[in-house]
């Protein structure tokens, strides 16, 4: 099947802030005779659901989210889209605005001297909790890398990388040494859809109503 993935951003003249950002996970809560709780969590990882209140808001903006709309084929393909509250390897001092990232604000994994990728991953912390969320959609020129806490062409001119995307994949040309650590700094992206075939109804419904229209987006999750 053709990649349903298109890296093309909602034009520029579409705001992105404010937005509502809000993840999602599907837990089976069943409470038993004695009144305990049972749960049974369906999703690894949650799914993330996005809307920019208002949004719409003059002319140009309803045509460029309509040619959006039309080369996406409505929920067909799917797009990147930066979430403002969540798109950086460091946590944010403020909302909207890119901090300052470095090579080693997240570990990727430790070299063996065998495997040459390792994924791009996130990581939250609560106390001792942790959990990873994995990056597929790293913006463009902004991963940075190091190997040991240096820059892996420290070790060999040859020892360079590359990042993929879609994929979030740090391929090296060389396998890391075994026990050097690999990290990494990045800002990202999440792969979204318009929320179904008849969003824009409610687009046109209310620019026509209010001249002001919220834009609906579902994430999408790679498996």
């Amino acid at each position: 099947m053709a990649e349903r993935f298109i890296d093309a951003y909602l034009p520029d003249t579409v705001p992105g802030w404010p937005c509502v950002s809000s993840p999602r996970f599907s837990t089976g809560l069943v409470v038993v005779d004695s009144g305990d709780e049972q749960a049974d969590r369906r999703w690894q990882h949650p799914l993330y659901s996005f809307t920019l209140p208002d949004a719409v808001r003059d002319q140009n903006i309803y045509e460029a989210v309509r040619d959006h709309w039309l080369v996406m084929g409505g929920p067909f393909r799917t797009w990147p889209f930066k979430d403002p509250l969540d798109f950086a390897s460091v946590p944010l001092a403020e909302s909207n605005v890119t901090p300052t990232i470095s090579a080693t604000d997240q570990i990727l994994g430790t070299g063996d001297g065998f495997i040459i990728d390792f994924q791009l991953i996130k990581t939250y912390t609560v106390g001792a909790n942790t959990y990873d969320r994995i990056i597929y959609l790293p913006r463009a020129g902004t991963t940075i890398v190091t190997v040991n806490g240096v820059d892996p062409t420290t070790f060999s001119p040859s020892m360079t990388w590359s990042v993929s995307r879609p994929g979030g994949l740090i391929s090296f040309a060389y396998p890391p040494i075994a026990s050097h650590v690999v990290r990494a700094g990045f800002l990202f992206d999440n792969e979204v859809r318009f929320e179904s075939d008849d969003a824009f109804d409610g687009i046109a419904h209310e620019v026509g109503l209010g001249g002001f229209a919220n834009i609906p987006l579902t994430g999408v999750r790679r498996c």
